[in-house]
């Protein structure tokens, strides 16, 4: 199921628009959580200045720069306890950072795993 949520999410700007003309300093993202208890929560993220309807939209752009839009390397939280319980979670971004387009699928054992993985970024 996460599979064909992420699959979905990132064809849906293909279909919508056909190609990308972002202009090279512009970013443009769309985030998403999926949960199967919850479904999907999703939010669009805009930095330079931060905005969009991102709840922390200054510190998921703070913490992207920092990676230099490499959702890979996002800082996180401090370290927290988390619990074993297996609840997965499957966040995306796709979009453009600065200009760079951006496909980013990963799946999580729980919601608190995410947040201390991924910082504010997927907290909306």
């Amino acid at each position: 199921m996460a599979s064909l949520f992420a699959s979905g999410l990132l064809a849906a700007p293909l279909i919508a628009t056909g190609t990308a003309s972002a202009a090279p300093s512009e970013t443009d993202l769309v985030l998403a959580v999926y949960q199967e208890e919850t479904g999907v929560d999703s939010t669009r993220l805009t930095c330079d200045p931060a905005a969009g309807e991102h709840r922390a939209a200054q510190a998921a752009c703070g913490e992207i720069e920092a990676a230099d839009g490499d959702f890979t390397q996002l800082a996180g939280t401090e370290p927290q306890v988390c619990t074993f319980d297996y609840r997965p979670v499957t966040v995306v971004a796709f979009g453009s950072w600065r200009g760079t387009p951006v496909q980013y699928v990963e799946e999580f054992a729980n919601r608190c795993v995410m947040e201390q993985e991924t910082g504010a970024v997927f907290s909306f």
